[in-house]
């Protein structure tokens, strides 16, 4: 099973937030916006779906946790292009047949959204 499925299932987040990621999905360059999200050198070569899946689960994780804290530096549009790369990878993850399964990470769990 890919962490696609595990973890994603589990998410619970705002409908707005999900509506919105679904939505720029039509629109999303994964070559223009992955290397921005993840923070990468511009002469670096954009890591494998796997990859990129993880590292966005750990980014996501750190701005849901700002939006429930009330945190000034939280920023919806950042969170909404989060989440919509992650949705992107996580379906280049289940279509890529040679990809490995990852363990859930247990540091992400399900939360009821506010």
């Amino acid at each position: 099973m890919h962490i696609s499925t595990t973890v994603l299932d589990t998410l619970i987040r705002p409908r707005l937030l999900i509506v919105s990621a679904r939505y720029a999905l039509r629109d999303y360059n994964r070559a223009h916006r992955l290397a921005r999200l993840l923070g990468l050198p511009m002469a670096r070569s954009l890591p494998t779906p796997h990859v990129a899946l993880s590292q966005l689960l750990e980014r996501e994780r750190a701005l849901e946790h700002a939006r429930r804290t009330h945190d000034a530096s939280w920023s919806a549009s950042e969170h909404v292009a989060v989440m919509t790369a992650l949705l992107h990878e996580a379906l280049l993850d289940m279509h890529s047949p040679t990809a490995p399964a990852l363990p859930c990470p247990d540091a992400i769990s399900p939360a009821i959204s506010a």
